[in-house]
């Protein structure tokens, strides 16, 4: 080795042994320690969300009475595909279809073939629904940022709605599940290419819609912004869905004498809708709980202005905002509807958290402050958010008063018409009756087919079908039974138990009301 070579070799080990001795700059060691227990802090608020809900849910599947005020119906008609009979008949006291699609109800019969009917089977369905769509949120927003972190913020977010979409992931309803299936169809839409791709986005969006009717709402948008961009994906999917949907309700409606067409599209036409909610929508059940939200876009938006050039913002923009303007699209009308409750915001949450999950993962890739309001707004957003962990599970009270109904229902002669919730008098073998909700939207819907058909079994049901118990919550309930009641039927001067039985979310509502019968079947009260 030359005297220039060992030099310069010595300068650079110099150089090296002093760069490695030199010590980093104090602030630059706080920034990244700030970075990483920023990053810590919203990885645990994502997660705390996300554990609670499965915690709820384990509590929640295996609890024997209703969670919700309508679960027993939807029970009801899982029995009735078990057993090989129509869930579109004309209405009767006997039985009243559902304004749903058969999917879910297929669904939750399949498994109940496994577990046996009741309501586990249908909250399977539901909890599993709800957890995959949670992680089709992550896994869109992994798939097009790259960022781990904001795909759990995506899904812990929606998680942390659980309480404010009506603690309703994990009830045996249809919401869940139409919710996922509508979120899997526009994943699949964002990448998907050609004839083929689309014709499977279409029957996607036929599932979503066979589970219920406002995904086609909520895919709209998305599909019309595929026939704008990619024709040959649009189209196809706009062809294969319409197709689907068609031939299915021509079989269905042939199959059931029209009542599928009834109560999937007529009944639910016919129902009156609520104006004030024109305008309050979106500033009560979007704004007022999720204006940090709100900011983290706007702070997103306020990022991508400032690039000079076309921005940055790392995930396909047109196409996510034309989705989530469809679910909320859905949302809206599902709430203008009468009788919506917090179940349909559903996707208006899927909607903001998956905004959110994308614009975090934009703003985090610039860094800097910016990232760490960020994170901030994340936080802050399941603090506000995060008041119902722990608290939506079964209590020993709610236990103690199911088991007392059914022990004072089991002692009535039967059959025993339980008016709001059928469920249990069926399970008990006292007779087997629509319920409340669904004789009432059949009777305030404008089509009028049902409601004469429903009113004329009505007057006589009582008698026909030999109940001779009847409990209502209230007696409110009377009215849809008409003056029978009052002839045949004497009101007990006891409430039916001493602890209501309420569900844990929707209408409170309890079964306390006792009518016993007072004369046989068949023999009328005579004329004064």
């Amino acid at each position: 080795m030359s005297a220039g070579t060992e030099l310069g070799a010595a300068r650079s080990a110099g150089t090296e042994l002093g760069a490695a001795r030199i010590p980093r700059a104090p602030a630059a060691t706080a920034l990244v320690k700030a970075r990483r227990l920023t990053t810590a802090a919203v990885a645990v608020a994502a997660l705390v969300p996300l554990a609670a809900y499965l915690w709820v849910a384990a509590h929640d599947l295996g609890y024997p009475y209703e969670l919700d005020w309508m679960e027993g119906g939807s029970v009801g008609l899982a029995g009735r595909v078990l057993s090989g009979h129509s869930l579109y008949v004309a209405p009767s006291l006997r039985f009243v279809g559902w304004a749903y699609p058969p999917l879910y109800y297929w669904l939750a019969a399949a498994v109940a073939k496994l577990t046996g009917l009741g309501f586990l089977p249908l909250r399977l369905v539901s909890a599993g629904s709800a957890l995959a769509a949670m992680a089709t949120l992550a896994w869109i927003v992994l798939r097009d940022t790259r960022d781990r972190l904001a795909a759990l913020v995506a899904a812990g977010l929606f998680a942390a709605t659980y309480r404010l979409s009506g603690a309703w992931f994990d009830v045996g309803r249809v919401d869940s599940l139409f919710l996922a299936l509508t979120l899997v169809a526009m994943a699949w839409g964002c990448r998907a290419r050609g004839v083929r791709g689309g014709a499977v986005l279409g029957l996607l969006t036929f599932l979503a819609f066979f589970t219920k009717q406002t995904a086609l709402v909520a895919i709209a948008p998305a599909l019309a912004y595929l026939i704008v961009t990619r024709r040959r994906v649009g189209v196809t999917a706009v062809i294969t869905a319409v197709v689907l949907v068609l031939g299915s309700t021509l079989l269905l409606d042939a199959l059931t004498a029209g009542w599928y067409r009834y109560y999937a599209f007529s009944e639910l036409a016919g129902q009156p809708w609520m104006s004030q909610l024109w305008v309050g929508f979106w500033g009560r059940d979007v704004l007022a709980h999720q204006w940090p939200l709100a900011l983290l876009l706007a702070l997103a938006f306020a990022s991508w202005a400032r690039e000079r050039a076309k921005p940055r913002v790392g995930w396909p923009a047109g196409y996510w905002l034309a989705a989530a303007a469809g679910l909320l699209g859905a949302a809206w009308v599902s709430r203008l509807h009468t009788g919506g409750y917090l179940n349909v915001l559903m996707p208006t949450y899927a909607a903001t958290a998956l905004l959110a999950g994308l614009a975090l993962a934009s703003v985090r890739r610039r860094g800097g402050a910016t990232a760490a309001l960020a994170g901030a707004l994340v936080i802050a957003q399941v603090a506000i958010l995060g008041s119902w962990l722990g608290t939506e599970v079964p209590s020993a009270r709610d236990r103690a008063a199911g088991a007392a109904l059914l022990a004072r229902l089991r002692r009535l002669p039967g059959p025993v018409l339980v008016l709001r919730h059928p469920w249990y008098a069926t399970e008990l073998g006292k007779g087997t009756f629509a319920q409340d909700e669904a004789i009432g939207d059949v009777l305030r819907s404008e089509a009028r087919r049902g409601a004469r058909a429903l009113r004329a079994s009505l007057a006589t049901a009582l008698d026909v079908d030999r109940v001779r118990a009847v409990v209502l919550d209230g007696g409110f309930d009377a009215e849809l039974l008409g003056g029978e009641l009052q002839a045949q039927f004497r009101l007990q001067p006891q409430p039916l138990t001493r602890s209501p039985l309420y569900p844990l979310t929707d209408t409170q509502t309890a079964p306390r009301l006792l009518y016993l019968r007072i004369r046989p079947p068949g023999r009328r009260a005579p004329r004064s």
